[in-house]
């Protein structure tokens, strides 16, 4: 009875979005009861929805092993989490839609089927189940966040902005609402509430730790990489303090990506051997594996693409997304493009949501001297920036749209796009690589 006591008190904690607060009860729950198959599949959700995907797959694991043990309704979420949570979507789309209409009115199903739909770039479909969601529950924080990321996905801002601000009428006044209102402020240039919503949300509890992240994301999308080394190193901190210690090699090998894309090779090669130290998890070798590519360390690379391969076959992102983009980044560097465009055709349509997938399309077009295609793929990132948020990728693609319209000969719309590129980095600092680059192409096409 206590362990159920205390397991309903985690309960009361998770359903407010406050899931560090909540773990002290579920650990305390598994402890009184080792049995019990609810506060394992719980703790699983809760590292998961932290970023420790270590931790979640054990819980879901022992979670799944104790299911006969869980009543009907408590199986269809240990197995749709199972499954999901694993990354086979197909499966966990089916668990899902099973548990939905067996429970028409429990809110777990609709909003992590959004969750999902998210993930595939399906932001219609997240959108309807994001809004079943809400009207099942209105309590429900992961719900108005899923289908504020769905409206942003769709380009319907203003939608996105007033389901926040209806989230916060309800009460659920959570650092990550607030920054999602940042993102948005963000890319409307509206700097000034920007600044107001990550206040807001530093001043929540466990705040400080989201904002700094969001910070080093928002330094390295201005190309100032100074700043974001420094916030990447203070969010580590951070988590540490938090001891959400499975962040610190993944936000390592973040920035070794970004690094990398700027063209700042020896230290992408540094950061992702850091976190390599730290960490063989395959979403830290996954981010690592992608610096290391574009670095030119192909065999590293490779051979880290090959062990997320065989540790995940199962993993619709990682087999039909991931593990293509790294092996695609690798045909680059041998200017094999007709290989790499193959290789991104499976990624194209489960990587809707993925900046990365189109970034790379566009850049394969260039080296294949494919201008208009080029331009298509950087241009479909710029029309859906709202979605990527603080992402680098977003001005490197007005960098990227310049570079195919000067392969088209088009010169004054390349202008224009360097331009573009040009007012978006205007605080950065100058030494960064692909910057000084940029610069002097654009000598050529004044």
């Amino acid at each position: 009875m206590e362990a159920l006591r205390v397991f309903t008190l985690g309960d009361v904690k998770h359903s407010a979005g406050l899931e560090l607060e909540a773990l002290p009860n579920y650990l305390r729950a598994v402890e009184l009861d080792p049995n019990f198959a609810m506060a394992h599949a719980r703790l699983g959700a809760v590292y998961g929805n932290l970023g420790q995907p270590q931790m979640s797959e054990h819980y879901r694991q022992r979670a799944f092993e104790l299911r006969d043990r869980a009543s009907e309704r408590e199986k269809l979420y240990i197995m749709s989490h199972y499954y999901a949570d694993a990354g086979q979507l197909d499966k966990g789309i089916t668990a899902l839609e099973m548990y939905k209409q067996t429970y028409p009115r429990d809110s777990i199903p609709s909003n992590n089927l959004s969750s999902i739909y998210l993930q595939l770039g399906q932001f219609e479909n997240a959108m309807q189940n994001a809004r079943l969601s809400i009207d099942t529950d209105p309590s429900s924080v992961s719900g108005y966040e899923n289908l504020a990321a769905a409206y942003m996905g769709l380009g319907r801002l203003d939608e996105a902005k007033a389901t926040l601000n209806q989230a916060f009428q309800h009460n659920l006044n959570l650092p990550i609402l607030h920054i999602q209102l940042a993102t948005l402020a963000w890319d409307q240039g509206e700097e000034a509430t920007m600044e107001k919503e990550l206040q807001l949300a530093a001043a929540e509890f466990n705040g400080e730790y989201s904002v700094l992240g969001f910070r080093a994301g928002l330094a390295g999308a201005r190309g100032q990489l100074k700043q974001a080394r420094d916030f990447i190193h203070r969010a580590n901190e951070a988590a540490i303090r938090l001891n959400l210690k499975e962040s610190v090699p993944l936000m390592l090998a973040q920035q070794a990506d970004l690094e990398a894309l700027v063209g700042n090779r020896t230290r992408a090669v540094t950061w992702a051997s850091e976190a390599l130290k730290l960490s063989n998890s395959p979403l830290v070798e996954t981010s690592a594996a992608f610096a290391l590519a574009i670095a030119g360390e192909e065999k590293r690379a490779l051979s880290l693409s090959r062990d997320v391969s065989r540790r995940r076959p199962n993993d619709t992102m990682a087999q039909f997304v991931d593990v293509p983009l790294i092996r695609t980044l690798i045909e680059l560097q041998h200017s094999e493009t007709a290989k790499a465009i193959d290789l991104l055709d499976t990624a194209a349509v489960y990587g809707r949501a993925n900046s990365g997938v189109g970034y790379t399309r566009g850049w394969t077009y260039l080296k294949a001297k494919q201008g208009a295609e080029a331009a298509q793929e950087f241009q479909k990132i710029l029309d859906r920036k709202g979605w990527y948020g603080v992402d680098v990728l977003v001005p490197l693609s007005r960098l990227g749209l310049a570079r195919a319209y000067a392969l088209q000969g088009d010169n004054a719309k390349s202008r224009v796009a360097y331009q573009d590129f040009f007012a978006s980095w205007k605080d950065a600092d100058p030494d960064v690589p692909i910057l000084r680059q940029a610069k002097a192409e654009y000598e050529k096409v004044k």
